[in-house]
């Protein structure tokens, strides 16, 4: 899910390069494995709120990862599982959806990149982790974001292989450490952020820094997604089924 992006210091540099600064963090921080659990809140803008837990997976980094999340609670969406596998010759991942009441996965069409990820504000496009090597990357200057100085920069879509929803991402990358602490996205026709995704309460775990609080807000819906993760580790071996159609089927799979 545009849940991994982590990018971490580099050696100081006049004027840096958006791409040197990317290309850098992942050589440097690209991590084999990364598994987690989450607590899930969706409030939408009535103030209605939601809960849900789910455990995620990941095998790779970037543009080659694979990734499996499982719902665990509640009731209603226990067993609901997601999984994500790089194609290749595309920069689009194939995804699927495993619902338990249908006992079958459902494959996410191209057309239904924009469509909610499981009543969530994150979409299925979302759940994709930023590969920079996917857009043409600038830097647009400086800003300080809860007083943290951050470089600012832009990424817009190469639209190569890959047929995204939006027109550009605005990265705030915290000076210090080089950490992704927000992220605006502009839809396409659209001028101003539709989407918001903020990362906050950064840690050092295993000698990796993470955000253990990641929030998606709709900036037109007044609604918003809060993921808390628990329980996360890095770098270690999962299972080569792990990341299959068989296992995300699979009743109580994980």
């Amino acid at each position: 899910m545009v849940i991994c992006t982590p990018l971490f210091s580099v050696p100081a540099m006049a004027a840096p390069d958006a791409r040197a600064l990317l290309k850098e963090s992942e050589t440097r921080h690209r991590t084999k494995t990364q598994q987690y659990s989450g607590d899930l809140t969706v409030v939408n803008k009535e103030g209605k709120v939601r809960k849900k837990g789910w455990n995620s997976y990941r095998q790779g980094y970037a543009g080659d990862s694979k990734n499996l999340i499982r719902f665990t609670d509640p009731p209603e969406v226990k067993g609901v599982g997601f999984l994500s596998l790089p194609r290749p010759g595309s920069d689009n991942p194939d995804q699927w959806l495993y619902l338990p009441s249908m006992k079958r996965e459902r494959r996410i069409a191209p057309q239904d990149r924009d469509a909610s990820f499981v009543g969530t504000d994150f979409n299925y496009e979302d759940m994709e982790e930023f590969d920079h090597e996917k857009y043409k990357v600038s830097l647009q200057g400086e800003e300080t974001i809860d007083g943290q100085p951050c470089w600012v920069i832009t990424a817009i879509p190469l639209e190569k292989g890959s047929k995204s929803i939006y027109q550009k991402l605005v990265l705030y990358l915290r000076k210090d450490i080089l950490y992704l602490v927000r992220e605006d996205l502009v839809r396409k026709g659209e001028k101003e952020p539709a989407k918001r995704l903020v990362l906050s309460d950064i840690k050092n775990v295993e000698g990796h820094y993470v955000a253990a609080r990641m929030e998606m807000t709709d900036l037109k819906k007044g609604s918003h997604t809060t993921v808390t993760l628990k329980q996360i580790s890095f770098n270690r071996p999962q299972p080569a089924s792990r990341f299959t159609l068989q296992n995300l089927t699979r009743e109580g799979g994980d």
